[in-house]
């Protein structure tokens, strides 16, 4: 079912549909003349399979590709992109909306379920709200800023005022107790966002008094908070938040490699991996292996790859001397570099046709479970080509 749902495109409503109307569908994912699961089952199904597990699996159907001579591992190029988590996109006031709605929702939710937690707070969100879109529509007005951080201030206020209320909230229910499941599950998931909330009202006071806050200390989004600001240099992206994904391929387009990190590496080392994963599997390096200029990690890095590899093509940033130009400007040289940039399809080729743009899954695990679910369909299709 993750190979329809991946292949079609399809999201998990139409995959049930599609696969109960089809007899060869039936076939295929052995639901033959069975009543077929829900959306919500296979959704349960899909991210119970753990990222380790999609591993093996395409660990497997890379030893058959090898076993069956359709891939070799003579050369191997490299290159990264982004896949992108569902967020909105971040801004202060935005975070600051988002942790108080969420707030008064669950403590809403939890009073009724267990009417005796009502403290009497009342929450006016709908003014909270204008306090919200005041800032996020007059920011880049000129005549608008003092009114602008004087909204801005009691935004930060109210959101400060709810974190208080929420956990003075949480210690109320832990000393009263309550029976209920459901309660006890939605106090839970508040004293998690509670600790996402507060982190977004220290950053956004911090900011309001002038200082820089590095990213390493934000978080993008209380729904999906390993997410990761990304600056890859692109003209019309010039920030992306998620994650990085890095493939390697062989000649015949088959993904032998691919790494997705919640902290992302530099790129020298994922490169040092890819090589080193080349080895393990094929049983010796690469004999041409091509990247960009990302994966140069200095002259000596460059020498010692260029011991084992008899044609390293990674290129140097910035000014390079006479017999650095020499060797750029060789014809194996130029030649593995457009090599390298059939990359670059194969990437777009994930995104438009795969759907690896975005990632609709919560949490790191589902996410990297998603990559690895993309790779493996995508390699089943390069096999059948072959």
């Amino acid at each position: 079912m993750i190979v329809v749902k991946v292949i079609e495109g399809l999201p998990l409503r139409d995959v049930i549909i599609r696969i109960s109307d089809s007899d060869f569908l039936r076939n295929f994912t052995r639901m033959f003349s069975g009543k077929m699961m829900g959306f919500a089952e296979l959704d349960t199904a899909i991210k119970n399979i753990t990222p380790e597990t999609w591993e093996k699996i395409n660990t497997i159907l890379q030893r058959y590709a090898k076993r069956k001579k359709k891939i070799t591992g003579k050369r191997l190029r490299v290159d990264s992109t982004v896949c992108e988590t569902n967020i909105h996109y971040p801004t202060d006031a935005s975070l600051l909306w988002d942790s108080f709605r969420v707030a008064s929702r669950l403590m809403r939710q939890i009073v009724s379920v267990e009417p005796i937690l009502y403290m009497g707070n009342s929450f006016h969100d709908k003014k909270v709200k204008r306090l919200y879109t005041f800032v996020s529509t007059h920011v880049a007005k000129k005549g608008s800023r003092l009114a602008v951080r004087r909204n801005m201030k009691k935004l930060i206020e109210r959101v400060e005022w709810i974190c208080c209320v929420a956990r003075e909230f949480i210690c109320n229910a832990e000393e009263r107790g309550t029976r209920s499941i459901e309660a006890i599950g939605l106090v839970h998931q508040l004293r998690e966002k509670l600790l996402l909330m507060e982190q977004v009202a220290r950053c956004a006071r911090r900011v309001f008094n002038g200082e820089t806050v590095p990213a390493s200390d934000r978080i993008f989004s209380i729904f999906e908070p390993h997410t990761e600001l990304l600056k890859r240099g692109k003209a019309r992206k010039p920030v992306e938040f998620g994650h990085m994904v890095t493939i390697g391929q062989t000649a015949e387009k088959f993904i032998s490699y691919y790494c997705v990190e919640e902290q992302s590496r530099h790129d020298v080392k994922i490169g040092d991996d890819a090589l080193c994963h080349h080895k393990k599997t094929f049983g010796a390096y690469p004999e041409e292996f091509s990247a960009d200029k990302n994966y140069y990690g200095g002259p000596a890095h460059l020498e010692k790859w260029e011991k084992r590899i008899p044609v390293y093509a990674v290129g140097k940033k910035g000014r390079r001397n006479e017999s650095e130009i020499e060797r750029e400007h060789g014809l194996l040289f130029r030649l593995l570099q457009r090599f390298r940039a059939g990359c670059e399809g194969s990437i777009s080729v994930l995104k438009r046709v795969f759907g690896m743009y975005r990632c609709l899954f919560r949490g790191f695990k589902s996410f990297a479970s998603s990559i690895g679910s993309t790779i493996f369909c995508h390699n089943l299709v390069v096999l059948c080509r072959l």
